[in-house]
């Protein structure tokens, strides 16, 4: 029994069509314009038949391979060729499914890049940078947050460490380091934030396995590590590019924000009841919470009885900093969508914006 031949789009319009065909006709065909055309044309890319500078006006005429032709030029360009990188494909030099499939790769990479792009301008959002400066740069106005951790001796102890460190503890550091790195690299798709506070994760496990044992809400240390200049910013450039300390470090600073907006929001619940808004917290609970923030940031605090007016009142303004990213975070409802794609935080950013005035209206030494 013999094989029924499938009629093809491409039978169709050899049959059904008048050739040779004009650019008008091509393009009603097509739905490609005629200055499409004409470009592929100039290119060498389409290069029709002329009728011949004798015959009405040297018009192009199309033939059907030159639709077929025309065909491959509209679906390369529809998965993101450059024209200059089409003719080894049309010409037969280059296999169309090996090509495809490089273009993906690189399509991949790109929205990779675009998604860490797209967190790195919400941690800009979020800390107070111009966007623009944030994107080209990298981030200036968590300088002053960092110089307060920088600080507190438990940061200062990597250098003592590393003293310590044989050549074989060195490799299996940056091996290991850069694995975790590749993780962050890789974060596409959906449930990017979920990814994110997965690599973030494997960074702060990594951080305490090679520093100092850090705690579930003190993500700062890790991400003071990828400050300008650092051997493990360097480090991260190597294995990614010159963008992706900057990214790790958004990573890490926003899923800190989300562990302190889900940590704050359990004792303010516990210490007013839900009623923020209607009551004026107490000396002793202000402290107290003043106190956690910054503890809970890695900032080196003391016992109340051993304050000063100097060092309370870095606290305070530590605490005032910490609250008002808490508070910008709170306020982008993208952010928040990523964050919290089922149970939203119940903190008002109002309630922060009076907390920080309560911080810094508490006298303790007058």
């Amino acid at each position: 029994m013999s094989r029924r031949k499938v009629t093809t789009s491409n039978d169709l319009i050899r049959q059904n069509c008048t050739w040779p065909m004009t650019v008008g006709e091509v393009a009603k065909l097509t739905g490609v314009t005629r200055r499409a055309l004409q470009v592929y044309d100039e290119r060498g890319l389409l290069c029709p038949a002329r009728s011949g500078e004798d015959v009405a006006n040297n018009r192009k005429l199309y033939m059907p391979e030159d639709i077929d032709r025309l065909k491959q030029i509209v679906v390369l360009k529809d998965y993101g060729f450059d024209l200059r990188e089409m003719p080894p494909v049309l010409n037969g030099e280059t296999d169309i499914i090996e090509a495809l499939n490089e273009k993906l790769e690189e399509l991949r990479a790109q929205e990779n890049d675009l998604k860490s792009r797209i967190l790195f301008a919400r941690y800009a959002q979020v800390v107070g940078d111009d966007i623009f400066e944030t994107l080209a740069f990298g981030t200036s106005e968590v300088d002053a947050f960092a110089e307060f951790l920088r600080e507190s001796p438990v940061y200062q102890s990597k250098q003592q460490k590393w003293q310590n460190f044989t050549e074989t503890d060195f490799e299996e550091m940056w091996d290991d380091l850069g694995r975790i790195v590749l993780q962050f690299l890789s974060i596409s798709g959906d449930n990017t934030f979920d990814q994110v506070e997965d690599a973030v994760g494997a960074l702060r496990t990594w951080f305490g396995e090679t520093y100092f044992e850090t705690s579930d809400l003190d993500l700062l240390a890790p991400w003071m590590m990828f400050e300008d200049g650092s051997d493990e910013a360097e480090f991260a450039q190597a294995v990614g590019d010159d963008s992706t300390p900057g990214f790790m470090q958004a990573a890490v600073f926003l899923v800190w924000l989300k562990k302190m907006l889900d940590k704050l929001s359990e004792m303010l619940q516990a210490m007013t009841a839900g009623e923020l808004d209607h009551a004026s917290i107490a000396e002793n609970k202000m402290i107290r919470l003043v106190h956690f923030v910054c503890e809970a940031a890695g900032y080196p605090v003391v016992e109340v009885a051993q304050l000063d007016r100097e060092k309370w009142s870095e606290m305070v303004e530590f605490f005032a900093t910490t609250l008002a990213y808490l508070a910008a975070a709170l306020e982008d409802r993208d952010l928040m969508e990523d964050m919290y794609p089922r149970t939203k935080p119940t903190i008002d950013p109002r309630c922060l914006e009076k907390l920080i005035e309560r911080s810094r209206a508490l006298d303790l030494f007058s």
